[in-house]
């Protein structure tokens, strides 16, 4: 691998325990006949990574211990595995997170993001929360020409919102987005960009990022003074709304957000629930007509084409949902303000 170093510094979840990360020195990984090895630029930090550092019971039964995390990346191609002929060394990628085998009856069927043999990157195996990561080719995105490299980390959480929405209609759609993390915002923006007719963005009492849905496209931010669902109906008619996209993981936002979705509508959920179980209104779905949907992911590979088409026609504000770059050693301080939630999305630069 030429000139590269032998070793680097990475961030591993060392213990099982709510924080339990530590920076430590490591083997640069290895590059598979299959995979491309990539300098990282630039990682973001994802609610998944927040239930990891939480370590609840999702992430305890996930994550081994020692792993390197974090998923949401982009960097340039520093060396290739023998079998690659789609990359070559200076390419400029965002990494998809979901690892298929491409060789089941999910992958045969072309939902790859759900393959039965899958794992997650940063998550089952080792991520980017480092200098260096190496990707099987296949998951290496080449990045739209438009899109400047130190922007590119946010296309898989953008991936993840445009995936959620079109679990149902939106063009020409009412639209509710519950739960305004950096996902939810996103979808905010990009429900907006796909020509949703009524953006209805929810949230408990984060003033930052209720602003910032208004910014980025929402007709109305609903808060804990108001009476959710009431007032969606209010707004729709008495009807509810055509789409509703649950991001938050909460129970509560989760029935709100059933309540709250018209007759024969679509409920989109994308969430990581930290407790075991979660109470669902069974019969609401039941009686009317709801289209539920769980989604972990982005389709591979409509989802991405999507979100190419509208990030090459500069239709998504990124700019705006990137609120904080931070140097990846200060990686404890830029954990510690994605969980407070005074900030959109928040970048590790390395």
């Amino acid at each position: 691998m030429g000139n590269l170093p032998t070793m680097m510094t990475a961030w591993k979840k060392t213990k099982p325990e709510k924080g339990g990360f530590n920076l430590v020195e490591t083997p640069l990984p290895n590059c598979a006949d299959d995979a491309v090895l990539v300098k990282t630029h630039s990682t973001s930090i994802c609610g998944t990574d927040i239930h990891i550092w939480k370590w609840d019971h999702w992430a305890a039964e996930n994550v081994p211990t020692g792993t390197i995390t974090g998923h949401e990346t982009c960097g340039t191609v520093v060396a290739i595995g023998k079998d690659v002929n789609t990359h070559k060394i200076g390419d400029k990628i965002a990494v998809e997170c979901h690892l298929a085998c491409w060789d089941c009856d999910r992958c045969d069927e072309g939902n790859a993001h759900i393959c039965e043999n899958g794992e997650i990157f940063g998550v089952h195996s080792d991520g980017a929360f480092a200098p260096y990561f190496s990707i099987q080719a296949t998951n290496a995105r080449h990045i739209p020409d438009n899109i400047p490299l130190e922007l590119a980390s946010i296309q898989d959480p953008l991936g993840n919102a445009i995936h959620t929405l079109t679990g149902g209609p939106v063009k020409d759609s009412t639209v509710a987005i519950h739960g305004l993390g950096p996902i939810g915002l996103f979808a905010v923006n990009a429900a907006k960009a796909m020509g949703a007719k009524k953006i209805i963005a929810i949230d408990w009492d984060n003033e930052v990022r209720m602003k910032l849905a208004k910014k980025l496209g929402a007709d109305l931010v609903l808060g804990k003074d108001d009476n959710i669902v009431e007032t969606i109906l209010a707004h729709t008619n008495g009807k509810g709304v055509d789409n509703s996209c649950e991001f938050s993981g909460a129970p509560s936002a989760l029935s709100n957000t059933i309540h709250s979705t018209r007759m024969g509508g679509y409920v989109n959920v994308l969430s990581v629930y930290g407790s075991e179980t979660t109470q669902v209104p069974m019969n609401e779905i039941v009686f009317r007509y709801l289209h539920l949907k769980g989604i972990n992911g982005r389709k591979m590979w409509s989802t991405w084409d999507k979100m190419h088409e509208l990030l090459s026609a500069g239709k998504i504000d990124i700019e705006t949902l990137v609120t904080h770059r931070m140097p990846y050693e200060e990686f404890n301080s830029a954990m510690e303000l994605a969980i407070s939630g005074d900030c959109g999305k928040v970048v590790l630069d390395f």
